[in-house]
């Protein structure tokens, strides 16, 4: 709603004139404002996409992870680029998933396995990359501009076992990854959601260290 501007009061007695000349005000021109998300190009858009995943250089954030059926997991993530990723789950999870720059390890601490998994095929693989660039890593699809996000349709024909599609969701206002959706080959989905990030303290190399053997825990 506009309100109203409201008239002064008549001062009882009038104000002495300023007889003092007027020094002119400098005039400051201000910066033109960044155009709205909606008024950019889709590669336009792509590209401002892609520059905030190049900055994301490392961080940290809490995570839940649902499946298709609705059944949720929480955990911490950690991010180091190039190459180093780490996600721990809570209990009762007993999994591990540890990137160490050369491959991907899924640690099941109850059974006491380890399997890895070549890091370029992996649908997160963008996440890790040196040098992040969108449109050679995924065939991209639609983008949607929401009131809190943004979503980008992707899909991945190089992960294990065939293509993978992916909506990766970003902050609307500062595109910071916020999360992702990933259906693999078989038709398994998942969700992952990231909260608390934190980008500003540095991560420690041996947080990604792979172990060489898994004791499983009782």
């Amino acid at each position: 709603m506009t309100r109203g501007v409201l008239p002064l009061p008549v001062p009882v007695n009038p104000a002495p004139l300023n007889l003092a000349p007027k020094v002119s005000e400098p005039v400051t021109e201000s910066a033109p404002s960044a155009p709205a998300l909606e008024d950019l190009s889709r590669e336009d858009l792509i590209v401002e996409i892609n520059n905030a995943l190049t900055g994301l250089k490392q961080f940290s954030a809490k995570f839940s992870q649902m499946d298709q059926s609705g059944q949720t997991v929480t955990g911490q993530l950690m991010v180091l680029r190039p190459g180093r990723l780490r996600f721990d789950y809570n209990p009762p999870s007993a999994l591990k998933i540890i990137a160490d720059g050369n491959n991907v390890a899924v640690i099941d601490q109850r059974l006491g396995t380890k399997d890895l998994y070549s890091i370029g095929l992996t649908p997160l693989k963008f996440l890790l990359s040196r040098s992040i660039d969108l449109n050679k890593e995924f065939k991209l699809g639609d983008i949607q501009i929401e009131k809190d996000r943004v979503a980008l349709e992707a899909e991945d024909k190089a992960t294990f076992g065939g293509s993978s599609q992916i909506i990766l969701n970003f902050d609307r206002k500062t595109l910071l990854l916020k999360g992702w959706a990933v259906t693999d080959p078989q038709g398994y989905s998942v969700t992952v959601k990231l909260t608390q990030i934190d980008t500003k303290h540095e991560l420690d190399l041996m947080n990604f260290v792979v172990p060489d053997t898994v004791t499983p825990i009782k």
